[in-house]
């Protein structure tokens, strides 16, 4: 098994005890002692939490970031998403910038990228996916 990064959108499957989630998240903790996060899915959970005003919540998710890895931004990481940035745009095929630094993220740190979106991040070349919300 190789380590994986989140996607938004199953950070926040799993916070709502998604049971697929849950599940995935069980095994992958049987060999590694905590998740990865990335910078980017962090900021897209807490500005929507910040959003809302739900302390409570709010509080909950940053002891959940507290008791789990979080991975940062570095230079080759914008490096590696100006690359993408610009092949998509070859190809007529942009997303988000957001997806694109979370993608190059896992490219950089080595990390299988785990979302709901895998046709949505399957045009960038090198990126591994995999979606634990699938049955």
């Amino acid at each position: 098994m190789k380590r994986c990064t989140l996607d938004t959108n199953i950070i926040t499957a799993f916070l709502k005890r998604d049971l697929r989630v849950a599940s995935r998240v069980s095994d992958y903790l049987e060999y590694f002692d905590r998740l990865t996060i990335n910078i980017i899915s962090y900021y897209e959970i807490l500005r929507g939490l910040k959003d809302l005003g739900n302390d409570e919540k709010l509080k909950k998710f940053e002891e959940f970031v507290q008791e789990n890895e979080l991975v940062s931004i570095r230079k080759e990481t914008v490096v590696k998403a100006a690359e993408i940035y610009a092949y998509l745009k070859k190809q007529g095929n942009l997303i988000e910038d957001a997806d694109i630094l979370m993608a190059s993220i896992a490219i950089v740190e080595d990390l299988v990228l785990i979302t709901n979106n895998i046709k949505h991040f399957e045009r960038i070349q090198s990126l591994a996916t995999e979606n634990w919300l699938a049955d």
